[in-house]
Parts: C-alpha cells; sequence; structure tokens
C-alpha cells in the first residue's frame, strides 16, 4: 500500500518532489511521528489533487511552510509548501501583497520594505516562519497595541479544503464581509480547516522614525512599575517589553533584567517620546539607560528579539495575560507562586498587551498541571487568564463547571468535522 501512495504522490507533483528517504526527509520533520513521505506540492491544483487523493484512501497529511510537525502522522504525509513562495502582486495603491504561503515571513518583510512598505506582525519563528504559518497560527504580538493583531491584516485567501474543493473568500478591500467573517474565522485555526494556497495580505506605509530605548533593572517590579507610568502618563509606545535576567542574556551583554521599548513612529515625537522614557527609566533606578538612534544597532536589537521569541516558542512555556494597567499587581502575586520572579527560569512581558511568558524548568505532568493551576487563578483575579483553550478549561475547573468544558471542545470538534469529515487533515493539532 506505501509503495502505491508513494507512486501516486510522484503522479501529482513530481517524483523530485516527494522524499521518502528517512534521512532526507527529517529536514523537514520535527516530532516523533514517523510519515510516509514528504511532498512539496507547487501549486493550488497539486494540493488539491493530494487533498481528494488523502480523502479516497484515508490518508493523514499534516502542513507546514518548512518544518512539518509529525505527531500523530505515523503513515501518513507532510506537506511542506516552501516551493509556493512567490510574491504575486505589490499594489502599492491599495496598500496590498499578494503572495503564496510558502513564502518566508522574513522574505516578505525584506521585499515590502525595499517596495517602501511596512508588514508589522512579527514572525513566529524567524527563521522557519512562513506567510501561511504566520495567518494559520494568528497570534498576536508585542506590536499589537499600534499595529492591531495578526488577523486585521488578512484580506482574502484561496484554501485547499480538507476534501479537497477549493475556496476563494475576500478582495483587496478593507470593508469586504457581510454576515459571518470567515476570513478571520480561519486565521488562528492552525489549519484545520483548509491549506492557503494564497493570500491578500494588508500592508501599512512605513514609520518615519524608527528608535529604542533600553534599561537595566536589578528588580522586575522596579521595571513593571514604569511601565504602568508610562500608561498612565499616555506614553504609548510600538513595544514596551521586559525580560528577565536569564533570557536576557541571550540578546544583551549587559547585567539584570532588560527593558525594550520600540519606538516606530513620526521623527519629533518619536524623539520627544524615547526621552522621556529614557528620563523615566533613570529616575526609577534603571542603569545603561540608553537612547538608540543608529538604524543598524536597531535592527540588531530587534533581531535579537525575534530569535529569543521563536526558541521561545518552541520551548515548554505557560502564557497568561492581564490588562496591561494591571501587570504591576499580578507579577507581584505571581511571585507567590513560582517564588523570587528573578531566579525563575525566565520570564518574558509584553507590557502594551498584558501578556507574560514564564519559561517553565524540567516539570512533571501533575507539577504542570498544578502550577497552571496556580497561575490562572492569579490572573483571573485581575481579570485575565492563562491563554488559549487550557485557559478556558481552567477555568471550567475553577468554576467546577465541565459542562461548560465539554460543550465547547464538542462545539469546536464539530465545526472541524463539518470541514473535513474523515478527519485527514492536521491530525496533531487539538483545539
Amino acid at each position: 500500500m506505501s509503495n502505491s501512495i508513494i507512486t501516486k504522490l510522484k503522479s501529482l507533483v513530481g517524483d523530485v518532489h516527494v522524499i521518502d528517504n528517512p534521512a532526507e526527509m527529517s529536514n523537514f520533520l520535527k516530532g516523533n511521528g514517523k510519515p510516509l513521505a514528504v511532498v512539496f506540492p507547487g501549486n493550488t491544483a497539486e494540493v488539491s489533487g493530494i487533498m481528494k487523493f488523502a480523502n479516497e484512501v484515508d490518508l493523514k497529511v499534516s502542513v507546514a511552510g518548512a518544518l512539518v510537525d509529525t505527531e500523530a502522522l505515523d503513515g501518513g504525509i507532510a506537506l511542506v509548501m516552501s516551493r509556493m513562495n512567490k510574491v504575486l502582486e505589490i499594489d502599492h495603491e491599495n496598500l496590498v501583497v499578494v503572495v503564496e504561503p510558502g513564502l518566508l515571513h522574513k522574505d516578505l518583510m525584506a521585499k515590502v520594505s525595499e517596495a517602501g512598505l511596512n508588514f508589522p506582525p512579527e514572525p513566529y519563528d524567524v527563521n522557519t516562519g512562513s506567510i501561511g504559518g504566520c495567518f494559520a497560527i494568528g497570534d498576536s504580538d508585542s506590536k499589537s497595541y499600534q499595529y492591531g493583531p495578526t488577523r486585521t491584516y488578512l484580506l482574502g485567501f484561496e484554501m485547499v479544503l480538507p476534501t479537497g474543493e477549493i475556496l476563494n473568500i475576500g478582495n483587496k478591500c478593507i470593508k469586504n464581509v457581510s454576515g459571518y467573517d470567515f476570513i478571520h474565522f480561519a486565521v488562528g485555526s492552525k489549519g484545520v480547516f483548509g491549506i492557503f494556497t494564497k493570500l491578500l495580505v494588508k500592508l501599512l506605509p512605513p514609520a518615519a522614525a524608527k528608535k529604542a530605548v533600553v534599561a537595566n533593572f536589578e528588580s522586575i517590579h522596579q521595571a513593571a512599575g514604569t511601565f504602568a507610568t508610562f500608561l498612565k502618563r499616555n506614553i504609548h509606545p510600538t513595544r514596551l517589553n521586559l525580560l528577565s535576567a536569564p533570557i536576557a542574556k541571550e540578546i544583551s551583554d549587559s547585567q539584570g533584567h532588560l527593558a525594550l521599548v520600540d519606538l516606530e513612529g513620526f521623527v519629533e515625537s518619536s524623539k520627544n517620546m524615547a526621552n522621556e522614557i529614557a528620563a523615566v527609566f533613570t529616575l526609577a533606578g534603571g542603569t545603561n539607560v540608553k537612547i538608540i538612534d543608529d538604524a543598524q544597532e536597531y535592527e540588531n536589537l530587534w533581531k535579537g528579539w525575534l530569535a529569543l521569541r521563536a526558541k521561545l516558542n518552541n520551548s515548554e512555556v505557560l502564557d497568561f495575560s492581564v490588562g496591561p494597567m494591571k501587570m504591576p499587581q499580578a507579577l507581584k502575586s505571581l511571585e507567590g507562586v513560582i517564588g523570587d520572579l528573578g531566579s525563575f527560569s525566565g520570564i518574558l512581558v509584553e507590557g502594551l498587551v498584558g501578556g507574560v511568558r514564564l519559561v517553565l524548568p524540567n516539570l512533571t505532568e501533575r507539577d504542570l498541571e498544578v502550577l497552571a493551576t496556580k497561575v490562572n487563578n492569579v490572573a483571573m483575579s485581575f481579570g485575565g487568564g492563562v491563554n488559549g483553550l487550557l485557559g478556558h478549561q481552567l477555568r471550567c475547573q475553577s468554576a467546577n463547571d465541565s459542562d461548560m468544558w465539554e460543550e465547547t471542545t464538542g462545539l469546536l470538534a464539530e465545526i472541524r468535522r463539518q470541514f473535513d469529515p474523515k478527519g485527514v487533515l492536521n491530525p496533531g493539532v487539538k483545539l
């Protein structure tokens, strides 16, 4: 059976675009699953043909731009979209770019920058993250306060559904939805509703000025207090991030906890805001306070940030959110759960969006459950919670409402079945 599957796949995409040698396949896979082959489709028709075949023979398919997660993919195929990596159009007048999903996120950022435009969302993984993956994951990031969440940058798409049909939806207009908004419903679905084959992506004009302000602090609480001061004064930069000392070492030689502020905007207002931020940092006890004006130094700083973010996205972490003004109090309460914040294995704060990422030490499954419950209780006490479906599960548990949890998971499973009756697409993804 496996030989006939390989033969069919080669007939769909060409012999050279199917790899079934385990040593070669490993370059495109992560996880412990053992798929039959890695397949590289080159166009929408090939993706459609693969999915129709997968339904005929009940073949599991997992998809990624460059590196496929093999969970639950034993005996299935890994679909790598890297051949579909073209910029099909840059529409300067309408501020839209049309791209294929396998284009690397960093390459799109470079191409639109060359064209004098801007695509603000941060890459999920600076080396392997693709534009298809960007919208399939759909995370908000530390620039979302100024620029809006990732989903707002998708105006439409072409998608191959799990059954092989091709769906076209959306256009270049900002107002292009009446009734159910399936465009943004698909964002963050992690590819369970279909495979993006073309994306219409909104762009913005570039910022007139880019600056950064950095400072070191002996105490995380000191730094978090300055963040609250900025918000009280209506100082809203582009990014307002804080790294605890253990992970700050990844991007800085300075000692202590590292505050990173990004300013993308107009020339004079950015200059004035940078001076005010530096003054607040200094008055609050910050050291090595520096305003970064040099373009190359600025780029290097945020490249380091993106590399660290990518590393943490592939590490064992626990994310929670609270209102930005609640951050200082939430961090003080968190200390009652994990002990001294400065001694913990790693803490990342995205101050403008109220996000906290805990880099976890090696924990047993039971210890992780206990920690997640305690962290969620802290976050809920400040109007937030642990992120994602885990957070919803913990809220249901805190309310002792098992019916709500069963109804939520049942609804998600039913919606998924409507798109993928045989359950062939991205079997390792759990919503």
